[in-house]
């Protein structure tokens, strides 16, 4: 039975099961579902996200570690120092895998150790050990310390100074050492300065356990199925060459790609960051456990491996007029090794340097700097001189400088947005706009239909039903804990969750957990950060200002508060929410929702 969590209060040292109701498990299955209904019941209404009593769950879900592809996945969910939300955050990697052969579905981690430690986990067995010396560590420095103090073949996840400082755009890294052939990154939200707050530096697992299923023959046939759509998936293919940068120069020529502060969506010399030009910069080639995608792609910076996305390309590249491979893979490898989310800073920094550029922030570095990017990053991690004002993310920065600066800090509720410009893209300004962990890509990614015409662009018609059913849809997946790029048809991981689990789960129910899942973080956000329809909005640069068009900038669009305010009401109606964006009762019963008030 999936649902077996160890249970570790750092505060008092003592560990314990906690074992979720089967019940619970049917509503929410895993992982973000699993993870909302835990923070809701296992908190007290107003803690502080940096408070003891806040609690941090690594959670999985019924196939990881089983033979599913892209199952390698957990995540990691807690309330966010960057937005005072709910957030959950994804990593792929190994870690999960070998937590589930260790003996346990997840871990839950309360209260604060009095000194650094870190949390040993061997096949059903837990302990706490000293990490005094760790305590200032690069990632990859503390990876390789764990494993020299327990196993040489554990999976380690862990933090770097930015989480010793509580910067609220700090990660949790998964397995980072010299090749980074198995790393992964709980980026969005700040859930490093949470596991530093908590002085919990490192958790190591290791596991020789088995994994079993309910029914394994018509499980491994449909698995057959799902590796078949795979390898014959064009955009698989794309993906196993160039990973997801491919997706840099269309982005570009659409108008679509951050540019200098999301001024512009389009970045002319873009050539020296397109797919082709990384895969010759390209070392080697790497997946997840048990990924037939194969989508990692990992560059050379002066001998130290980095793993290159599109997202860390858009951010710190175009958005910050940074145009050649070299210099970026040195500012994704000053995040991952200090531990900042490259989406988030990328922001902040292109921030800086837009205030540089009207003349309220001389110290910042231009528009193109690599290296002043690299040295301002490495300051905002341990909260010195200009990125001590920057550290805490582009909404508290832009409230600390004034001077009409919030007008171009990019973010929604407080999380920085990620590389798709919304301008030009309809649907993801309305998935901004509802995403339930502020700005974020991968609640409805509507960029490709778009583009491609199975939706209409620049029309908010269908939006709204789009953008909620996909939002349904991925908080289902995302609690059997699988990865956005798996091409498989829902009624197959249906099937397989059921052979899996031995449940007779329909699809409605299914589906319904999503639904579920998504209105209790709903719930969860208006109480603890007041979220109302006033906070479902976009930036006012994107609200205001036309966005210059490729190939020349001659061409804008617009969006405007009349739209967003017609897909509002649409998706409001849809969801069964009021009109100021609360849940009503009727679809609280509906869906089985009991949320603490």
């Amino acid at each position: 039975m999936f649902g077996k969590l160890l249970h570790v209060d750092l505060g008092t040292g003592a560990f314990g099961d906690h074992v979720v109701p089967e019940e619970a498990v049917r509503k929410y299955i895993g992982g973000k579902g699993l993870g909302i209904y835990l923070l809701d019941s296992m908190t007290v209404p107003g803690t502080g996200a940096l408070d003891p009593g806040n609690a941090l769950f690594f959670l999985t879900g019924p196939f990881t570690g089983t033979i599913f592809p892209t199952s390698g996945r957990f995540v990691v969910v807690t309330k966010s120092p960057l937005t005072g939300m709910y957030v959950d955050s994804h990593s792929g990697g190994h870690f999960a895998k070998e937590l589930r052969r260790a003996g346990y579905d997840g871990i839950i981690v309360t209260g604060k150790a009095e000194r650094p430690v870190f949390l040993w986990i061997e096949d059903g067995r837990a302990e706490l050990r000293d990490a005094s010396g760790l305590w200032g560590k690069t990632v990859d420095e503390t990876v390789s310390a764990v494993r020299g103090m327990t196993d040489d073949k554990a999976r380690v996840a862990v933090i770097g100074p930015a989480g010793e400082n509580l910067v609220p755009l700090a990660t949790i890294t998964i397995d980072s050492d010299s090749d980074q052939t198995r790393a992964g990154v709980a980026g969005r939200g700040g859930t490093g300065a949470v596991m530093g707050s908590k002085n919990l530096k490192a958790i190591a697992v290791k596991g020789a356990g088995a994994i079993t299923v309910a029914e394994e023959g018509p499980f491994r046939e449909q698995v057959a199925e799902i590796v078949k759509a795979i390898n014959t998936n064009d955009q698989v293919h794309t993906r196993r060459i160039v990973g997801t940068s491919s997706l840099v120069e269309s982005m570009s020529r659409t108008g679509i790609l951050p540019t200098y502060n999301f001024q512009q969506g389009y970045f002319v010399p873009i050539y020296g960051i397109v797919s082709t030009n990384m895969r010759h910069y390209t070392k080697r080639d790497v997946a997840c456990s048990n990924c037939p995608i194969i989508c990692g792609k990992v560059l050379d910076d002066e001998g130290h491996a980095v793993k290159m996305e599109y997202e860390s390309i858009a951010l710190l590249g175009s958005n910050n007029g940074v145009g050649d491979m070299p210099s970026l893979a040195r500012s994704v490898r000053v995040c991952n090794q200090l531990g900042l989310d490259t989406i988030s800073a990328g922001n902040v920094v292109g921030f800086a340097m837009e205030c540089r550029q009207r003349g309220i922030l001389p110290e910042a570095p231009e528009f193109g700097d690599a290296g002043g990017q690299a040295a301002l990053l490495e300051d905002m991690a341990y909260r010195r001189g200009l990125g001590a004002l920057l550290a805490d993310g582009v909404k508290a920065a832009a409230e600390r400088v004034g001077k009409g600066t919030d007008h171009f800090a990019i973010h929604v509720k407080g999380m920085e947005l990620p590389g798709y410009e919304p301008r030009p893209t309809w649907g993801m300004a309305l998935a901004y706009a509802t995403s339930d962990r502020g700005g974020c890509h991968q609640r409805a990614w509507t960029v490709l239909g778009e583009l491609d015409g199975y939706l209409p662009r620049f029309s908010t018609e269908g939006m709204a039903a789009t953008v909620k059913t996909i939002q349904d849809e991925r908080a289902a997946a995302y609690s059997l804990v699988v990865c956005d790029f798996a091409p498989y048809e829902q009624e197959r991981a249906l099937a397989c969750l059921r052979h899996v689990t031995g449940w007779d789960i329909t699809e409605e129910e299914y589906l319904a957990a999503g639904e579920r899942t998504w209105n209790h973080t709903r719930l969860f956000n208006a109480r603890e950060a007041g979220v109302s329809r006033k906070d479902d909005t976009l930036p006012p640069r994107m609200l205001e200002d036309p966005l210059p068009m490729p190939p020349r900038g001659e061409e804008k669009v617009s969006f405007g508060r009349r739209e967003l305010d017609r897909m509002l009401d649409e998706y409001y109606e849809l969801r069964g929410w009021d009109r100021d964006g609360r849940p009503r009762a009727d679809t609280l019963k509906r869906l089985g929702i009991e949320a603490r008030s």
